[in-house]
């Protein structure tokens, strides 16, 4: 692609592209663990082939990048760190092997629980929004409520 067709970095407002980065790097990370690939691999993949590109003729927000690598990294780096705080917030209910948990969910449960951890100047309500956004963007409201109970448990261990 040449630079003079090149999307612009900044298509949507700072609040869209944020949202839009959770949402892609919970789709990296589900595929970093389904296909067994490194965060760089992965994180170049989505860069240079799903994002800035329209889709079916739709246009989509473009991801904040920096974010969108963060967290990818992030949950790579602190993978096994977050997968225990991710288990000792599940509550007695559901307190199966977190490998058992369905791979989309278990990105949805790291990415948030890493950026409650990691981002503390963002106000976690806007984090834990953004990922049930995510996802209610794949499954029902009882998903939904299991992902807004885990990430606000691990919001009361991970912030004064």
């Amino acid at each position: 692609m040449s630079a003079s067709s090149a999307k612009p970095t900044n298509k949507g407002s700072k609040i869209a592209r944020n949202s839009a980065a959770r949402l892609l790097a919970v789709q990296a990370v589900y595929q970093m663990f389904k296909n067994d690939q490194s965060a760089d691999t992965v994180v170049t993949e989505f860069i240079e082939h799903r994002t800035g590109h329209d889709i079916d003729g739709d246009e989509f927000v473009q991801p904040e990048v920096e974010l969108f690598k963060n967290i990818v990294t992030g949950v790579a780096e602190n993978q096994e760190q977050l997968e225990t705080l991710v288990m000792a917030n599940r509550g007695e209910k559901a307190q199966e092997s977190l490998i058992k948990t369905e791979a989309l969910l278990q990105s949805i449960f790291l990415c948030g629980s890493f950026e409650l951890m990691a981002h503390q100047s963002v106000d976690f309500p806007i984090i834990i929004s953004d990922y049930l956004h995510v996802t209610h963007a794949f499954y029902e409201e009882g998903e939904a409520k299991l992902v807004n109970a885990l990430l606000d448990s691990v919001r009361k261990v991970t912030r004064e």
